[in-house]
């Protein structure tokens, strides 16, 4: 009969490995979902490489889920209810509609899957956490560049923004606060809440610079918006007549920024946004404690500044593909 012998270099790390299982220190890698409205919108793959880059640094696997537009709410609701089938450890959900989605995001915080709201919010005070940018400061920032550029008098208009929704509300009040509490000698002159559209924007700037003679700068929630904007002022030879600040960085708002045709834009850290969900999803799923509302920072760019600006928090790499 042979005798089998052993090393204590063999019996040590087999005793580690028992031991680790036994105390979870080898547990398998943590998996997030990712529900986003629209990954070919330039605004949600920034806010999606910010999730996968900081996934990287964590070691978190990630399941992405696309619901490919704004308008695809049951896409997004029934891709929500098969990712809570996997069991992720949690969810970082960008919404399609906020009061559409609450129902099915109560049902997977209410199976004891955190869930992270990022920019877009489920409406749901029960979420884990929520993660956005400080869009009354974009507002504030984009009043305090406005009234500089028109030296503090005259009448403006606000392109708001759509109706409805809280990240418009809230830049828009950011606004009108600043120009009341800093410039007095401004006059909101007139004020639409249109859709984040371009060619809605064109059509409406067309009306205003018809009835209101005296306009001196307009306010546009969107660099889409701000684009439309231009585009009127252009046909009707009001083009530096009339100043315009915008909010958003798209590569569309960089060009007209550096042109000139922008005089300034807040904007938001997008990519930072990302990161700092991911962080708080793992967090959540580790049963640690997370901050309940977080707002990235709004930066104010112009053309004197921009070759400064820190991008990497701001916008995804060129090659980047969600």
């Amino acid at each position: 009969m042979r005798r089998r012998f052993f090393s204590l270099t063999m019996i040590v790390p087999a005793v580690t490995t028992l031991i680790g299982l036994a105390t979870g220190a080898y547990a398998a890698p943590l998996t997030v979902g990712l529900s986003m409205p629209d990954l070919s919108e330039s605004f949600w793959t920034s806010l999606a490489y910010g999730v996968d880059d900081e996934a990287k640094k964590l070691g978190v696997t990630i399941v992405k889920l696309n619901a490919g537009g704004d308008a695809n709410v049951n896409q997004q609701i029934s891709q929500l209810q098969d990712m809570s089938q996997r069991h992720v450890d949690a969810m970082i959900v960008g919404a399609t509609s906020d009061v559409a989605v609450r129902p099915v995001v109560e049902q997977i915080l209410g199976a004891k899957i955190p869930v992270i709201g990022l920019s877009s919010l489920p409406n749901t005070p029960k979420l884990t956490a929520a993660v956005t940018a400080d869009h009354y400061a974009m507002g504030k920032l984009q009043a305090e560049c406005l009234g500089k550029a028109i030296d503090g008098n005259g009448e403006v208009g606000m392109m708001a923004g759509p109706a409805g929704q809280t990240w418009s509300d809230l830049r828009a009040n950011g606004f009108r606060d600043t120009i009341k509490a800093q410039f007095p000698n401004i006059k909101i002159a007139t004020e639409s809440r249109l859709a984040d559209n371009r060619n809605a924007a064109l059509t409406t700037t067309e009306d205003w610079v018809q009835r209101f003679t005296d306009l001196k700068g307009i306010y546009s929630a969107t660099d889409d918006i701000g684009a439309g904007v231009v585009d009127a002022l252009k046909a009707a030879n009001k083009f530096g007549q009339i100043k315009v600040s915008t909010s958003n960085f798209s590569p569309t708002a960089q060009k007209m920024l550096a042109s000139g045709e922008f005089v300034c834009t807040a904007i938001q850290q997008i990519v930072l946004q990302g990161r700092v969900a991911l962080q708080q999803a793992v967090k959540a799923a580790k049963g640690e404690p997370v901050e309940a509302k977080i707002s990235t920072p709004a930066l104010l760019v112009t053309k004197d500044n921009m070759s400064t600006i820190n991008l990497s928090d701001v916008t995804a790499p060129a090659g980047y593909r969600p």
